[in-house]
């Protein structure tokens, strides 16, 4: 199989599309087997592309995780675009409830991600630039929620507690994943937007 003929390509030159789906696998399997443990061969059976054509499109094993991790941004959000701030951070939140196969997928890769960054630098330089980005987003939401009366507190410090509280749960979830251990993360999270939806004088979020 080669890569399809599809319009846009990355920065490796491979076509937009396909190299989605390629790094979409990637990430699938380091949740599944750790960076170390995944094989390029591993790569190859779940694309349906040689090895050799993997390794001319991203050079090595590390370029292929490197890319993976440019490309995993944050957990997927559910929901529709726009809305209120604090229906946006609700979404946000959203994302640290595993209850669909592929988020509790990417949260896997990112747990994965972490602890081999301990050891690597440059991957522990993506992963703070990821971190850094995701707390300032919900940093600003706070601040737009702030600016129209939805909320009322400090930006920083509650995008610190919330981020600190989201991503602690959404360990637990990884490990004890019983539908039971879901259902408490979501309505904590939950509970945690209603608690800044009242300091500011608004019932509930609006969508």
């Amino acid at each position: 199989m080669t890569l399809r003929p599809d319009s846009g390509t990355g920065a490796d030159g491979t076509r937009e599309p396909r190299r989605n789906e390629v790094l979409h696998h990637v990430i699938a399997l380091i949740g599944e087997h750790g960076i170390d443990g995944m094989t390029m061969r591993q790569v190859a059976q779940a694309t349906g592309l040689s090895t050799g054509t993997i390794n001319y499109h991203f050079g090595n094993k590390r370029g292929l995780v490197l890319a993976a991790l440019a490309s995993a941004g944050d957990a997927p959000e559910s929901g529709a675009p726009g809305g209120s701030s604090l229906a946006r951070l609700q979404r946000l939140l959203a994302s640290f409830v595993l209850d669909a196969p592929e988020r509790r997928a990417w949260w896997q890769f990112w747990v994965e991600v972490a602890a081999q960054s301990a050891r690597d630098e440059e991957l522990r330089r993506h992963e703070r630039a990821r971190q850094s980005a995701q707390r300032r987003h919900i940093e600003e939401l706070i601040e737009d929620g702030v600016r129209r009366g939805e909320m009322r507190s400090d930006p920083a410090v509650t995008a610190d507690t919330v981020l600190s509280l989201a991503t602690g749960l959404a360990i637990v979830q990884l490990t004890s994943p019983d539908d039971a251990t879901v259902r408490r993360a979501a309505e904590i999270l939950e509970d945690s937007v209603r608690r800044m939806a009242a300091a500011g004088g608004t019932a509930t979020p609006e969508s």
